[in-house]
């Protein structure tokens, strides 16, 4: 069982539930597999998104720990699905107004971003910019919940703000915590060294992968955004924001500006994390 990818199941399944016109065949039995499994993987203490709040409502009223999937749906089928749905639908407002903060934060977050980025940018008259995506090997998706992504950032973290070694000429640095189908709880992450000591994109980014490997105890997973094709890719689209950037080439500056923007798009709605572990986690700076 996927922690990240359980959630992203569960908030799919609640909105095709509220917008369809009738009952489908297995609701019953998909809607006992998936709060089993959400039981299993609920932390009263977390803060979760939308209409992942209607099931921790639902455990808190359903002591189905410790049941057997067959008693649970007995249970669930107490009701109708009708009277499911209205339940629901009563959490849609909820969901609204998370999906508009998170938005409004996106928005706000994308303004700073770019201040901090035309600032980086006239330390030196070359910069080399680095990106890189961190996340964890598949096999590892059900053994990582938000405390334990949370956690590992931070040791990251911990080792930029060193600024030694690999980042003894770091200018300055973002990042950008999100959820995904496919890549479970991921970061993107952004940095500006100095472009007369560092040449080498790729290379900065297979070390920065290497350390997030150690840090992980070998669950780590990255993608290097300057492997050739990728770069090839980027620069066929007009879009190639990364490597060498020059303080006084606009053209250059615009496309970093781009580049780094994608890290808070507001757009990228379906990359939102759906729980934090506490009300004040950052998901971005």
């Amino acid at each position: 069982m996927c922690r990240s990818r359980l959630l992203i199941e569960i908030e799919d399944k609640t909105k095709a539930w509220v917008k369809t016109k009738k009952e489908s065949l297995n609701f019953y039995t998909e809607f006992t597999r998936l709060l089993v499994d959400f039981d299993r993987a609920y932390c009263g203490s977390y803060c979760y998104f939308g209409y992942i709040n209607a099931w921790c409502d639902l455990l808190e009223e359903h002591d189905i720990h410790g049941l057997g999937t067959a008693q649970v749906e007995v249970v669930l089928r107490n009701k109708t699905f009708e009277e499911y749905q209205s339940y629901f639908k009563g959490y849609r407002s909820q969901y609204r107004k998370d999906i508009r903060r998170h938005r409004a934060n996106e928005v706000r977050n994308t303004k700073s971003f770019l201040k901090k980025i035309e600032k980086a940018i006239q330390v030196y008259s070359k910069s080399e910019v680095v990106r890189v995506d961190l996340s964890y090997l598949k096999d590892c998706h059900d053994l990582i919940d938000i405390e334990n992504f949370y956690d590992d950032i931070g040791k990251f973290r911990k080792e930029i703000s060193k600024r030694e070694g690999l980042f003894n000429n770091l200018v300055d640095y973002a990042w950008a915590l999100e959820q995904g189908a496919d890549k479970g709880y991921h970061c993107h992450l952004l940095l500006i060294f100095n472009g007369h000591k560092h040449q080498n994109g790729w290379a900065i980014a297979e070390q920065l992968g290497k350390l997030w490997k150690q840090l992980t105890a070998g669950q780590g997973h990255h993608f290097n955004c300057h492997d050739t094709e990728q770069i090839k890719r980027y620069a066929s689209l007009g879009i190639l924001g990364i490597g060498k950037i020059h303080r006084d080439c606009s053209r250059e500056v615009e496309k970093l500006c781009n580049a780094g923007a994608y890290l808070v798009n507001p757009e990228k709605e379906d990359q939102y994390l759906r729980v934090k572990h506490k009300a004040r986690m950052r998901t971005f700076q």
